[in-house]
């Protein structure tokens, strides 16, 4: 009980903390901001939008799929995000995070070497999808569009998921929303204005939909200076908006370093579990019978499940069925170890 639900760190406080030294929010793992659910975003719709944010991120070999800027509507299969995968940033609909379905998508390598500020532009209409990384094109797809989730409970998240499991780790300086799409000479414009003053207040005049600026001086809101009035909220405490109790995508185990790590842990920590209650029932009874093998491996298949339904409330951990499942074979190895040795001694 003790190691399947030991946070690893996870205090449960929201780590998103205001900039000193200018205007922003440096996001940590455990952190994330996010608006009420958008009106003007419960229909959905597709294409023909632009995105613009300056960020640094603070670590580029993180193995997992972590998200800067995602829209929500309660389906991960709809949702658009735009996160951060090593030194790459994808942008993309749907949770093909390991790219492992080929849905389609639109990447592009964050400039290398130490971290700096970047305004990243994405647009997206009936003419394909782009990136821009500090007015410069770097990438096009031209049979991508992107689409806004639809919804009633369709949010703006900043530095994580829904369930608080992609954290994202650095800072952001500004985010704009436009519900049309920049054109080049916009988008090279705009970078010259940002180089300039490095904050987004030019962007006023442009009227976005969405605008933080983040020129709060304290305090758990951030203002939208756009057309929407959708204030960000950086609540004190870790907020999961989505639990997600026994995942069981296992289309693609990902078997690098850290699955077979895990894989390991669950599968033998549960097998002096199995050993245990098979003596148990043995010594209690004096006698031996078939059925305490099943009664020990459902005592631990109970308590495995216990644990994992208990894990989706900890951000740090993950409910995985595949855990469950080798924590009961971990069990039953365990059991049987027990009554090879328990017929060995009764024959000597």
């Amino acid at each position: 009980m003790f190691f399947g639900l030991w946070p690893r760190g996870f205090d449960f406080s929201n780590h998103v903390v205001r900039l000193t030294h200018e205007r922003g929010v440096q996001f940590s793992r455990f952190g994330v901001a996010y608006t009420a659910p958008i009106k003007e975003w419960q229909d959905g719709r597709a294409g023909n939008f632009s995105i613009e944010v300056v960020l640094k991120p603070e670590d580029c070999d993180n193995e997992g799929f972590n998200f800067i800027v995602a829209v929500h509507g309660g389906d991960d299969k709809s949702q658009l995000l735009v996160g951060q995968w090593r030194s790459w940033l994808i942008v993309m609909n749907g949770d093909d995070y390991d790219h492992s379905r080929r849905e389609k998508r639109i990447s592009a390598r964050l400039v290398s070497g130490p971290p700096m500020y970047q305004l990243v532009a994405i647009t997206t209409g009936k003419h394909g999808t782009r990136i821009y990384l500090d007015g410069r094109l770097v990438r096009e797809v031209e049979d991508l569009t992107l689409s806004i989730p639809s919804g009633q409970k369709t949010r703006l998240f900043l530095g994580n998921s829904p369930d608080g499991r992609h954290g994202w780790k650095g800072d952001i300086l500004g985010l704009a929303w436009y519900d049309y799409v920049l054109t080049d000479e916009d988008v090279k414009a705009h970078f010259r204005m940002w180089a300039q003053d490095h904050d987004l207040v030019f962007s006023t005049k442009r009227k976005p939909f969405l605008l933080y600026l983040f020129d709060e001086k304290g305090g758990r809101r951030v203002a939208d200076h756009g057309q929407g009035g959708h204030d960000l909220q950086i609540p004190g405490r870790m907020v999961m908006f989505e639990r997600k109790i026994l995942s069981c995508d296992l289309s693609r185990p990902h078997f690098n370093s850290g699955f077979i790590k895990d894989a390991v842990v669950n599968f033998c920590g549960f097998i002096p579990l199995g050993f245990v209650f098979m003596m148990t029932f043995v010594r209690n009874r004096g006698f031996y019978k078939k059925r305490y093998i099943v009664a020990a491996v459902a005592v631990c298949f109970a308590l495995s499940l216990a644990i994992e339904v208990l894990q989706s409330w900890i951000p740090s951990r993950s409910s995985d069925c595949l855990d469950l499942v080798l924590n009961t074979l971990g069990a039953l190895l365990g059991a049987m170890i027990f009554v090879w040795g328990y017929s060995r001694a009764r024959r000597t």
